[in-house]
C-alpha cells in the first residue's frame, strides 16, 4: 500500500514538473533574450547575455507607445473585469435564488452563450457596434466584454450562490435587508473566492485579448498592447530583440497582478468556506 502510494506521489510530481516546464521554459528564454543584442540572439538563444543590455526595453518602449497602449489596455481590463463582477454576480445570483420558468428561459439563453465562438457572430457584431456608434471607443470594447464574458461568469457565480444556505440569507431579510443588501453584505462575501476566480481569469482573456480590440479599434491612439504589439512584430519581423523585450514588457504588469490576486483568491477562500 505505501509502496503504491509512493508510486503515485512520484507520478504527480513529475506531471506537475512537466507542466511547469511546459510554462516556464518559453517564459523563460523570453525574459532572458531580452537583455541580449541581436547578434547574441542570433548566434545562441539558450546563452546567458555576455553584454546585457537595457536598449532593447528602451526601443520597445518608444516603438509601442507604451504609456499609451497601456493605460488603453489598463482601462479597458479593469471596467470590463468590475461590470463582469457586478453584473454576472448580481445575474447569477437572482437566478439562482428565482427559480421559475422566466429565469430558467433565461438561464438557458445566458448558457447558451458560451457555445458560440465570437469568430461566428462577427459580422453582425460590427453591425451592432456600428448601428450604436461605438466604434474607435473603449467603452464599445468594455461593453462588448460585459456582454460576452457574462455567461461563463453567471454560470460561475450562480454555481456558488447555490452553495450558500438560503437560511443566513432570510435571517438577513428578518433584520431589514433588502435584496441588493442582502446580496452584497451577506451572500458576496460568501462567495468571494469565486468572484475573484472569475475577475482572475477574465482579466486574463481582457488583458490578452486581440480579435475583438483590433475589431472595433481601428485608430492608432485607441491601440491596445496586443494591437500594437502585432503592428511591432509586422514592422519589424527580424527585430528579435526588440519582440522579446515587448513581450516581457507587455505580460510584466500581468504578471504582477496575477501576484497579489493568487492572495486574493485564496483569502477568498477562506473567508468564503466560514459560515454562520
Amino acid at each position: 500500500m505505501k509502496r503504491r502510494e509512493a508510486i503515485d506521489t512520484w507520478v504527480r510530481v513529475i506531471l506537475i514538473a512537466l507542466s511547469a516546464m511546459i510554462v516556464l521554459v518559453p517564459l523563460y528564454f523570453t525574459v532572458l533574450n531580452a537583455f541580449k543584442p541581436y547578434r547574441e540572439i542570433a548566434a545562441n538563444i539558450a546563452a546567458w547575455p555576455q553584454e546585457p543590455t537595457l536598449a532593447n526595453f528602451a526601443s520597445a518602449w518608444e516603438r509601442l507607445n507604451f504609456p499609451v497602449v497601456l493605460k488603453n489596455t489598463v482601462i479597458i481590463t479593469v471596467f470590463s473585469a468590475l461590470g463582469c463582477v457586478v453584473f454576472s454576480g448580481m445575474t447569477g445570483y437572482w437566478i439562482a435564488r428565482h427559480r421559475n420558468p422566466f429565469t430558467k428561459v433565461w438561464n438557458v439563453l445566458f448558457l447558451s452563450g458560451m457555445c458560440v465562438p465570437f469568430q461566428c457572430i462577427m459580422i453582425v457584431f460590427a453591425k451592432m457596434i456600428g448601428i450604436l456608434n461605438l466604434g474607435n471607443h473603449l467603452f464599445g470594447v468594455i461593453v462588448s466584454f460585459w456582454a460576452l464574458s457574462l455567461p461563463m461568469s453567471m454560470f460561475l457565480v450562480s454555481g456558488a450562490v447555490k452553495a450558500v444556505p438560503l437560511e443566513i440569507e432570510e435571517a438577513a431579510i428578518i433584520d431589514g435587508c433588502g435584496t441588493l443588501g442582502t446580496f452584497w453584505r451577506v451572500v458576496f462575501p460568501l462567495i468571494k473566492g469565486t468572484i475573484f476566480t472569475v475577475a482572475s481569469l477574465e482579466v486574463l482573456t481582457y488583458w490578452n485579448d486581440y480579435l475583438m480590440t483590433q475589431f472595433i479599434l481601428t485608430k492608432v491612439e485607441f491601440r491596445t498592447l496586443q494591437i500594437a504589439m502585432m503592428s511591432l512584430f509586422n514592422e519589424a519581423f527580424f527585430s528579435w530583440d526588440t519582440a522579446v523585450a515587448a513581450v516581457t514588457l507587455s505580460i510584466t504588469p500581468l504578471f504582477i497582478f496575477f501576484v497579489i490576486a493568487q492572495k486574493q483568491v485564496l483569502d477568498g477562500v477562506t473567508a468564503g468556506a466560514v459560515k454562520g
